[in-house]
């Protein structure tokens, strides 16, 4: 089932869609418990939205921290956690569930495949435009929005290995208590203007070692042509699934930027 049908929104943001596919494809939940999810989801943005701590709804905001923080804030309202009372739960249920798929636990518990999430993604606007503001919630690169908790899953969907070089090791992160990795957008995010589909999505974003992620940026022309092309052999199929049509000697021209 198209997952675009389940719950329509103006503003397609990325991980919303992401968490769409996730309830239908992965959980397999129902439609009738999507939309409540949905629903509930839409009341805590517009209860959020009064208290001026968001500019559009929940889906805008890109950093763990930032969503646990708003968690807290909810769960501190008395107001809140009246409605949430009468409501049977449901606010709290909803916030809950997108919370956990928003830190990647799923991907463990449930052994979820990044593959399995591709789908082509509609960009926002940049955000110094008018239809999209900058605020609280949003990060830049070079104008384009890009979402740390889509690179902390993708991180989560490497099982934090180096993904050119698994027997690269690093130390274990203070936040995570995982090895140390870094998240790469393979497809520069400044690129964006010349995509129709979104380029902060699970399939441009690579996992690498400290190491590989220096040596794609700053090391010797062809060593780094080698890593493109070995990257490209690995997602090029993805790529076509997220809406992405590059060849590979235009991918590789990409990444030398």
């Amino acid at each position: 089932m198209d997952t675009q049908r389940i719950h329509p929104y103006e503003n397609r943001a990325v991980l919303k869609e992401y968490y769409a596919k996730y309830l239908k494809d992965v959980r397999k939940v129902k439609d009738s418990t999507v939309k409540h999810y949905f629903d509930a989801l839409s009341y805590i943005s517009r209860y959020l939205k009064e208290k001026n701590l968001l500019k559009r709804d929940i889906y805008e905001v890109m950093d763990l921290k930032e969503l646990s923080a708003l968690k807290e804030i909810l769960y501190k309202d008395p107001v809140f956690i009246n409605l949430n009372k009468q409501g049977h739960q449901m606010y709290s249920a909803g916030m809950n569930n997108y919370f956990r798929f928003a830190s990647g636990e799923f991907i463990e518990q449930e052994h979820v495949a990044a593959r399995e999430m591709d789908i082509p993604m509609t960009p926002d606007a940049p955000i110094d435009s008018p239809e999209n503001p900058s605020g609280t919630y949003m990060a830049k690169s070079k104008h384009w929005k890009r979402s740390s908790i889509l690179r902390r899953q993708a991180l989560a969907f490497a099982h934090y290995t180096c993904e050119l070089h698994p027997e690269h090791k690093t130390f274990l992160a203070q936040s995570t208590h995982k090895p140390y990795m870094e998240g790469h957008h393979i497809i520069p995010m400044a690129m964006q203007a010349s995509f129709d589909h979104s380029l902060d999505v699970y399939a441009n974003i690579i996992c690498l070692c400290p190491i590989c992620h220096r040596k794609i940026h700053l090391g010797i022309k062809e060593d780094r042509k080698d890593m493109l092309k070995e990257i490209y052999d690995q997602r090029g199929e993805r790529f076509e699934k997220s809406g992405l049509m590059v060849t590979e000697n235009e991918f590789v021209e990409l990444g030398l930027r």
